[in-house]
């Protein structure tokens, strides 16, 4: 009885710290509500920052260790993104010689300022990428790259959420 005692107290002791989003960690800089700045699109593909945008909202909505403000004036801290990159490159090829897969990535740089203008994140570069199938014809392969992009931007909006806290 006494070796199952010591093995679950060592199990305890040893294992790693984990907690549930909501329930750990907190915004570096002690910041509690940030306010979401219009999101900067430095690529030539439209409505990128749109979509990036609207899933940061939505990210950040849902995590209950902060809290989104609707003004700078209600915020702890600013977050400020830019599209820095945005590629679609072909990674597997026919025997025909035509592009049968792509490879979307992402990046963008994240800064983050606190309510007395100090920064708590300086020129962060988060991205993330997916690949996908092309299609025999031309409107598929857009449309799945178009569902693709939507999928990155959602993606590099948690690893941004995932960059500000301490203790994640």
């Amino acid at each position: 009885m006494r070796k199952i005692f010591v093995v679950i107290v060592a199990f305890i002791v040893s294992s790693c710290a984990y907690s549930f989003i909501g329930q750990g960690g907190k915004i570096k800089g002690d910041i509690k509500s940030i306010y979401i700045e219009n999101v900067v699109n430095k690529t030539s593909e439209p409505n990128l920052q749109v979509y990036l945008k609207r899933d940061l909202i939505t990210v950040f909505d849902l995590d209950s260790r902060v809290s989104v403000a609707k003004s700078k004036d209600l915020a702890d801290g600013f977050l400020k993104v830019s599209i820095v990159k945005y590629d679609v490159d072909p990674i597997s090829y026919a025997e025909s010689g035509l592009a049968i897969r792509y490879r979307c990535a992402i990046s963008a740089i994240v800064d983050l300022e606190n309510s007395k203008g100090e920064k708590v994140i300086n020129s962060l570069t988060v991205s993330d990428f997916k690949d996908y199938s092309a299609s025999d014809s031309v409107s598929a392969t857009e449309e799945a790259r178009s569902k693709i992009s939507k999928e990155v931007l959602k993606n590099l909006s948690e690893k941004i959420r995932d960059a500000l806290f301490v203790g994640f």
